[in-house]
Parts: C-alpha cells; structure tokens; sequence
C-alpha cells in the first residue's frame, strides 16, 4: 500500500498525451469535447450516426461514423474514451477494438456501467489493449468547466493517463477533483455508491421540501429558509438545484420518477453481501411506487393542516432532522466500500474519494467534511453517536408532526428506525428467530 502512494506523488515519471479518442457525442460527449479543445488536446470522435459541425475546430482531427477511419488518425499510441449507453453498447464497441488495438493502448469506460459487466468486459479482452473503468459526477456542467472523475487501473497504465484525467477534472476554480482506485472495476463499483446516494439524497430532500410546503405555504419562504440552511452547514449541491427549480415558475409534470437501474443495482449487491441501506433502498421503492400512477390517484385526499409552534425553533429542529438523513445516507453508502473492498482486492483511498466529492460533484456537501479520515465502520464513528445524542428529542419531534399531518414519507421514517434500533433495546429479533425455528433447526443460539 505504501508503494502505491509513493508511485502517485512522483508525477515526474508520468507521460503527457495530447490526442484522446471520444467514441459517442451525445451531451456529455459534445460537453467533454469543448473542455478538452479549450484545454489544447487533439481530438478523434467516432459516433455511430453521421454528425455536421456547425463550428470548425483546428483540434478536432476527424469526426466520422467510420471505426477504421476513427482508429487510423491516431499517429501513436491511443487514448479513447467511451461515452455510449452501458451495456451490450460497451461490449459490442470493444468486441470492435480487439483487433484493432495493440497492448499500448487505452480504453476507458467513462459510462454508467455495471461493474460485474465491467470486470466480464476486461476478461473477454484478454490484455488486447489496456482498459479502464472510470465513474463521472457533474452533469453536462461538470464535463464543460472540470468533472468529478472516480478511476481505476494498474499504475503502469494510469501514469499514461495522469495528465489527461487531471486536466479534465479541474474546474474554473482550479482544483482538481478525481480520485483512484485499484482493481479493475472498482471505479464503477465507486460510481454506483455515489449513485445510490445521490437517490438516498434527492429522496430525503423531496420529504423535507414536502414538509415545508405545508408548514409554510408560500414558496417566498422555503426558498429563504433553504437558502439560509445551505450558507453554511449543510452547502449541498442538489439544495443548490433545488432552489433553482423552485424559483421557476410551475412546469406540469407527471409525477414518475424514472431510474436507469443503478439503485436497484445497489440494493440487490447490498443485499446479497448482507449490508444494511435501509434509506436508499427506500428512495428506490418510492421509484417504483410513483409508476403506479393508476392506483395513487384512485383516492386523493387534501389535506389542510395548521400547526401552532414557533416558527423559527420548528425550523431549526426541521434542519436538524434533515442533517442527519442525509449524513445517514454518506455513512450508509461509504459503508459499504468499507466492507466490500476485502472481497474483491480492491484498494481506495478514502480521503481522496470523499475530497473528489467536494469539487464538481452532484453529491457535493459540506457535511463530507464529517467523514474525512474515517477508515473504519462509519457507524462506530464518535461524530455519528454524538450527533444522535444531541438531536434526538428534535428527530421525535419532527417525525410526529409528519405523522399527524398524514405526509407520505419513506427515507426519514427508515433512519429514524435505523436510530430506534441502535438507541433501543425495544425490538425483539429474538421473536422471529424463534418462530423460525419452529418449523426445524434454524440455527437457532443461546446465551
């Protein structure tokens, strides 16, 4: 482990390459382009359908719909990128490269895809050429100004790399935001973490926005009091976004929250390797309740609701409970790094995965900082027991009103029970177990 840290700060030994190879020009594609044309690189684009600039650009060698073509304007070794759908997309593109590419090359998956597929994909190569994983945060503003980039691979190859994956991920502000890991498919096991949080999160936020809407009613004043909220402690980025969406006037939309598979990728590996994420596997199940659109409107019920406290302690104890929740969905999505990261060999450094976090990420916040230098199981943490200790009776509090108002609420509700559990000795597991065994040995233990 000391080795691999010595190798990544003598960055003298690192190589400079100036052409990279994108294969697909969708959003992200078009976006990463003008970054790297800014940033002086030469450029191959390969897209399966036929695409007219209408700008010309002197770093722009060939854009073509012609793998050969795309594969001959490089003059030495190459750096490509993918930028297509996961899936057979990704195993059909490099199916394409096995005997067009030489050992020297480098093929990074820069995609959502799954990193079981991901790992299939590198053995179906057989050392071919070298490949990459690679997870991205920061949208389509993220590939323009400096992604958040999460990367894996040997060091023989990333020291190929280095210069390119630096100059990407720095932003307007010039900070570099990437992390690395090792063990081919970590970076995408990495990306799927960041992507079950970020549900974890936007699920926490839609209850929280909910409950402040019939609390407060007018929009003037949860804009003001999200505002003040973000200034400091909180500083999350999806608060930022919100804001923004909020302050539009009102879009009719239908009300289905669509997925790409990524949380359910999550939950089902969690589940198999016996890890609890209780609230982001609730974020996925409101996902696939709100698609039931049929029979959540077979009853509608309003519900108008006056409640008499003092605004201003009602809003700091709403802030509270919202820390928490989305502190509990970073402690249960790094978690499982954690526990994972012995099963497959794999080595991440935890500071620079959660500092990449900080800059040009949709999961950035504030309460990151909490995490830093954590290298245990974050649930034995002094900053998570204290922040319980201190909050709970405002936790209590919150959570009856949601009750009494009758608002639908999945994520809050499960880390709240994830609390009870760790506070209370009221559950009885013991009773399950039991009944259990009745039926036959159930491996059933004694004290």
């Amino acid at each position: 482990m000391f080795a691999y840290r010595k190798i990544f700060k003598n960055i003298f030994n690192f190589m400079y390459v100036n052409h990279i190879g994108i294969i697909g020009f969708g959003s992200m594609g078009k976006n990463i382009t003008l970054n790297l044309i800014r940033k002086n690189y030469f450029l191959s684009i390969y897209n399966r359908e036929k695409i007219y600039l209408n700008n010309f650009f002197f770093n722009i060698k060939i854009i073509t719909n012609s793998l050969k073509k795309f594969i001959n304007s490089f003059s030495y070794n190459k750096i490509i990128i993918i930028l297509i759908k996961p899936g057979l997309p990704v195993k059909n593109i490099l199916f394409k490269f096995k005997n067009k590419l030489s050992i020297l090359d480098i093929v990074i998956d820069f995609g959502n895809s799954y990193f079981k597929n991901t790992y299939l994909n590198y053995i179906n190569i057989k050392k071919k050429f070298n490949f990459l994983s690679a997870g991205i945060s920061g949208g389509n503003e993220g590939a323009l100004n400096g992604l958040c980039i999460m990367i894996d691979g040997n060091f023989t190859i990333l020291k190929k790399i280095f210069f390119f994956v630096r100059s990407i991920s720095i932003n307007n502000y010039l900070r570099y935001s990437y992390s690395v890991s090792i063990g081919i498919g970590s970076a995408h096991y990495l990306k799927m973490i960041h992507n079950a949080i970020e549900y974890g999160i936007l699920q926490i936020i839609s209850e929280i926005y909910f409950l402040l809407k019939i609390i407060f009613k007018k929009k003037r004043k949860i804009i003001d009091i999200i505002i003040f909220w973000n200034k400091n402690e909180i500083n999350l980025y999806l608060l930022k976004i919100l804001i923004n969406i909020i302050i539009k006037k009102n879009i009719k939309i239908l009300d289905i929250i669509n997925q790409k598979g990524t949380g359910s990728w999550n939950v089902i590996h969690s589940i198999k390797n016996n890890i609890n994420i209780n609230s982001i596997l609730e974020a996925l199940i409101i996902r696939i309740i709100s698609s039931n659109i049929y029979i959540r409107n077979l009853i509608i019920k309003n519900n108008n609701f006056i409640i008499k406290s003092n605004f201003s302690i009602l809003t700091f104890k709403i802030k509270k409970t919202f820390f928490f929740c989305i502190f509990f969905c970073y402690l249960q999505g790094f978690n499982q790094i954690i526990k994972i990261k012995k099963k497959y060999n794999w080595f991440y450094n935890y500071n620079n995965v959660l500092k990449s976090y900080l800059n040009s990420c949709i999961i950035n916040s504030n309460i990151i900082y909490y995490l830093i230098n954590i290298k245990k199981n974050f649930f034995l943490i002094n900053k998570f027991l204290i922040l319980i200790k201190k909050n709970i009776n405002y936790y209590k509090y919150i959570f009856l009103i949601i009750v009494n108002c009758e608002i639908v609420n999945f994520s809050m509700f499960s880390c709240f029970n994830f609390i009870n559990i760790i506070i209370n000795k009221n559950y009885n597991f013991k009773i399950i177990q039991i009944q259990r065994n009745y039926f036959g040995n159930h491996l059933l233990k004694f004290l």
